[in-house]
């Protein structure tokens, strides 16, 4: 990918001093507001749903954040014109998005969060044209998530009974699942800064980091991220391994691993078979902590919109007066506003539509997945 992207951005740009010392900066404040940002210390689900919509202080610092690119724009405006050329099937995604906003349910909080998108989106391009060396967006985002994890370090110590909640560790964010996200993401940003081989005195102040950011983990409490934070490693050593074998040893590796899974499959269903044991009970029990419930809830809201969906961010973050019925208590933690299905496709389906051909493609039925 980063060949790719060179080859459309030209190889031989040369890199003048202000550009690289704005775009710098500019990287600098897009990460800290995007992970730290503006703590609210309020964690009630009812304050949460009437002001999730509103939001002006973040406005204003997306808009100065433009502000700050303009200059960059103008100096490489040939570069960027070239990579959103390249990035069309994601401009095209983006512009049937915007035209979501004019049937959404709440067209006033769809207008906001895809005019925020697109500021995104502008600057996303205008740093990948004007970066000089693509390792400072990793070590941007450690020293983003970095500074975050001793935010949350200083209010648990400070004020204990808001930061550590019944669920996990929440720190200054909304909830645990957000806490342990970016933690995730410093740990993922921080091991590959390691194979840069940094000085020792840096290496030790990364060690020093990733082991903060790996503690606040586990109090986070965050199962799918401390998964997949100890899941990573193994896959990233057997990827470099099979990548970097004989051809031969590279089959031979991943027929073995195939083996393996399909004895344990296989296993499983003889001992059902002696037990007398449906193979399916192991899973009748499961909620993947109470996900399944919500999954359930969104494909009956769903199919209430198949081909449009609510349109861009108007369902989640939608103003309770436009549409009462979508805040019921199913959409409330214990401790937090759900602003998400935890499932990106679920999402997708619900505000951009599209249900009716994807679900008739996976043979989903209403009356048999959800009860309805």
């Amino acid at each position: 990918m980063a060949e790719q992207a060179d080859s459309i951005l030209g190889k031989n740009i040369q890199q003048t001093d202000w550009v690289s010392r704005l775009s710098t900066i500019l990287l600098c404040a897009m990460m800290l507001f995007s992970i730290v940002s503006v703590p609210d210390f309020n964690r009630t689900a009812s304050v949460a749903a009437s002001t999730d919509h509103v939001n002006p202080i973040n406005r204003f610092v997306w808009l100065g954040l433009l502000s700050m690119a303009l200059p960059l724009i103008r100096a490489r405006w040939a570069q960027i014109l070239r990579l959103i050329k390249a990035s069309w099937l994601l401009i095209g995604l983006f512009l049937y998005f915007t035209c979501s906003t004019v049937w959404a349910l709440d067209p006033a909080i769809s207008t906001r969060r895809i005019m925020f998108a697109w500021i995104e989106i502008i600057l996303a391009v205008t740093l990948t044209c004007t970066m000089k060396d693509r390792k400072y967006l990793l070590k941007f985002i450690f020293i983003s998530c970095l500074v975050a994890a001793v935010a949350d370090l200083i209010v648990w110590i400070l004020m204990p009974g808001y930061a550590m909640t019944s669920e996990g560790l929440a720190g200054i964010q909304s909830q645990k699942n957000q806490t342990g996200l970016i933690m995730m993401y410093g740990l993922l940003a921080g091991a590959p800064l390691l194979l840069y081989r940094p000085p020792k005195r840096e290496r030790y102040r990364i060690l020093a980091g990733m082991g903060l950011l790996f503690l606040l983990l586990l109090a986070s409490r965050s199962k799918t991220c401390l998964g997949i934070i100890m899941v990573m490693p193994v896959l990233v050593v057997l990827f470099f391994k099979l990548t970097h074998s004989r051809m031969s040893l590279s089959v031979a590796i991943v027929t073995s691993i195939s083996a393996i899974f399909i004895c344990i499959v296989f296993g499983y269903f003889i001992w059902c078979e002696i037990t007398n044991v449906s193979p399916f009970a192991l899973f009748q029990d499961m909620t993947f902590t109470s996900r399944t419930d919500l999954w359930s809830f969104m494909f009956q809201e769903i199919q209430k919109r198949p081909w449009f969906g609510a349109g861009f961010y108007s369902f989640w973050s939608i103003d309770p007066s436009v549409q009462p019925s979508l805040k019921t208590s199913m959409w409330f933690g214990s401790e937090a506003h759900i602003n998400e299905a935890h499932d990106g496709y679920l999402d997708l389906l619900a505000t951009g539509g599209g249900s009716r051909i994807y679900l008739g493609s996976v043979g989903y039925h209403p009356h048999i997945h959800t009860g309805a």
